[in-house]
């Protein structure tokens, strides 16, 4: 994660490996990983989202505390930065 002010909304990549699956498997994480971060307040900036390959077996909801889990972590060291520089 990047923060970068100058953006008008999030940058999101995705980088999912062929461990997590075939084509098909990996397209339909992509979108609910899409789906989910569609909804969350991100700050603007650019973004790797990652995935281990258990995430596709994953249900809905479990994902996207996950996902949360990770935007507070990510959110956290933000703050830590900004209080340090």
């Amino acid at each position: 994660m990047i923060i970068d002010e100058t953006l008008a909304q999030p940058a999101i990549a995705y980088a999912l490996g062929r461990q997590v699956g075939g084509a098909v498997e990996r397209n339909l994480l992509r979108r609910r990983l899409r789906e989910i971060l569609r909804t969350k307040p991100i700050m603007p900036g650019w973004y790797l989202i990652g995935a281990y390959s258990g995430a596709k077996k994953l249900k809905f909801t479990d994902l996207g505390q996950n996902v949360d889990n990770l935007l507070a972590k990510c959110a956290q060291k933000v703050a830590i930065t900004i209080k340090t520089s």
